[in-house]
């Protein structure tokens, strides 16, 4: 406890006076002080500017002082009859009491309600919002989705379900969430495949790699090298294409490779000591053939 008190930082308190309340709220944060209470009082200034503050304006404080500031309000009582208006022979007007009595209580609901817009738009609506928000349009975000990309992707949600499906949407739904523009070629596959009979023989009873219908197959290239990609963004580029991608279709992932890295090569090993690859081409002898 005492050690707390030693290192409780002193700061002079700023000038908010005649300023609206949001204002005066960031100048008082970027002091340092965090606490702000706020309390209304009648007045004609524009509708929440801040008439008064305690401590005042130049004093020493500590940064866990709270700040109390009263701002503006016509109050209740306008919304009601004249009648209504009318004080006593000293002064006083309980009706007046009870509506700032009110208005104390609901002064924070009547904010958010002025504030509702907010929770519509992906760049001002509160974090724990987004999914709620994408569930409006049946957008699914994954939670643990960074909450930059989450935002990004639901403000384009309207404008992928236009193109869902398409060669573009899947590029745009991918460079919004990895910051990459991928590469998409259509109708190719890096795999030839062949098919081998029971009597070694070119045919159709054994399959290997079967071949596919290129007019179903595109390859992603994405526009980073390999040793930069984590584990984590390679299963959510899957996740993502899964989803995206029309359901006969097939799909092969690349990133760049290294300069000087060895060309793919389509080959497959038969047994233990022959080796079969493009156009029947021994791709490399193996230990023993010398």
């Amino acid at each position: 406890m005492a050690t707390e008190l030693i290192n409780r930082k002193v700061v002079r308190v700023p000038e908010v006076n005649g300023l609206g309340i949001a204002k005066a709220r960031i100048i008082l944060e970027d002091a340092g002080l965090k606490k702000v209470a706020v309390l209304y009082r009648e007045g004609y200034e524009e509708h929440d500017t801040v008439v008064d503050q305690r401590p005042a304006r130049g004093q020493m404080v500590y940064e866990t002082t709270e700040v109390v500031l009263w701002i503006a309000r016509r109050g209740y009582l306008q919304y009601l009859p004249a009648l209504y208006r009318r004080s006593d022979a000293i002064g006083h007007n309980v009706v007046r009491d009870v509506c700032w009595l009110m208005e104390h209580m609901f002064g924070r609901l009547e904010k958010t309600i002025d504030q509702n817009y907010l929770y519509y738009d992906p760049h001002t609506t509160p974090a724990e919002f987004l999914n709620w928000l994408a569930s409006w349009m049946a957008f699914t975000v994954d939670l643990d989705w960074p909450e930059p990309r989450k935002r990004a992707l639901i403000k384009r949600a309207v404008d992928l379900y236009r193109i869902r499906g398409t060669k573009r949407a899947l590029a745009l739904f991918l460079t919004l969430f990895t910051g990459y523009e991928p590469t998409i070629d259509e109708n190719v596959w890096p795999f030839k495949g062949f098919r081998v009979e029971s009597e070694a023989r070119i045919g159709i009873d054994s399959v290997i790699l079967p071949p596919v219908n290129l007019a179903h197959c595109y390859v992603i290239t994405v526009p980073v090298n390999f040793d930069k990609v984590t584990p984590e963004l390679v299963l959510r580029i899957h996740q993502i294409v899964t989803m995206e991608k029309p359901s006969h279709t097939h799909y092969y992932l690349k990133f760049l490779e290294e300069q000087g890295d060895v060309e793919l090569r389509e080959f497959f090993v038969i047994g233990q000591r022959s080796g079969i690859g493009i156009g029947a081409e021994v791709i490399e002898p193996l230990p023993g053939d010398a």
